[in-house]
């Protein structure tokens, strides 16, 4: 498991951690055994002096400027980052697939940072629909080292894309094993999806209203028998039970998972002792 960017619960609605919850969670999450770890939503630089510097068992991959940087900005993002951690190499730089694919300047860019060894390995984000309907259909790019791949135990048709990136020996980041940010995890879990709508979505999600002009993207996500993964005597199944199941794909390289919490990092990775606490990312 990599630990995704430090997006509070519920995209922030519930409040954000603090500075100090940060450098736990961080900190936590590398005594755990994590050592992926994913920037470019700002938290980058609460990243404890503890896990920077040169470190052959930590990787770091960084989303520059949203997944579509200008490919003049590019170079300085990247030695931005760099010096935070002071590090030589960002492992894995993390760019949209249309960005990519339709700016030839940009690939030149990423080309020339790979061959100075500022980055290390190139992959394209398969977050809107047209970039998840090329992966499921042609797998990966040739030209590229992985891809970030929308998957969990209700939304598996991106399954193909995955066999055809393990048999070309490509990288894969998996997103939203969880389901995403944009509903409390207890009521997506307990929400019988056989029944409830879109509106539905709008009505449970934090966010409300706003969360409609998603809809297309986030009702697949979200709707299904989670229900499924709970054992008896659950009412709701700890997170890393999801996380686990997306896990044993073979093709899976490691699953990012943002938390708010160091509770929350804790059942994510099934540590924790206690009962699973609801919120989970």
């Amino acid at each position: 498991m990599g630990l995704g960017g430090l997006l509070a619960r519920y995209e922030g609605i519930e409040g954000h951690p603090s500075p100090e919850e940060k450098r736990r969670i961080y900190l936590r999450a590398a005594e755990l055994g994590v050592n992926l770890f994913d920037m470019g939503y700002g938290d980058e630089i609460h990243i404890p002096d503890e896990l920077k510097g040169t470190d052959d068992e930590r990787n770091f991959s960084l989303k520059a400027k949203g997944g579509a940087p200008a490919a003049a900005e590019l170079e300085e993002i990247v030695d931005g980052n760099l010096r935070n951690l002071r590090r030589e190499a960002i492992d894995i730089l993390r760019i949209h697939h249309h960005v990519y694919m339709d700016n030839e300047d940009l690939r030149e860019r990423i080309a020339a940072l790979k061959q100075a060894g500022k980055v290390r390995a190139l992959c394209l984000i398969r977050h809107y629909r047209a970039a998840q309907e090329a992966y499921a259909r042609r797998g990966p790019e040739p030209d590229t080292d992985g891809d970030l791949v929308i998957y969990n135990y209700v939304c598996r048709w991106q399954e193909s894309g995955i066999d055809l990136a393990r048999q070309a020996g490509k990288g894969v980041l998996i997103m939203k094993a969880l389901g995403g940010q944009w509903l409390n995890w207890a009521e997506q879990v307990g929400t019988d999806w056989e029944i409830a709508t879109e509106e539905d979505v709008v009505r449970l999600a934090p966010r409300g209203e706003p969360i409609r002009r998603d809809l297309a993207l986030v009702y697949p996500i979200v709707s299904g028998p989670w229900g499924e993964l709970a054992r008896a005597g659950e009412n709701v199944p700890p997170t890393s039970r999801a996380i686990e199941w997306v896990q044993r794909n073979d093709g899976v390289s490691s699953v990012l998972v943002a938390v708010a919490s160091v509770a929350e990092l804790e059942e994510a990775t099934g540590v924790a002792e206690t009962s699973p606490v609801a919120g989970g990312s």
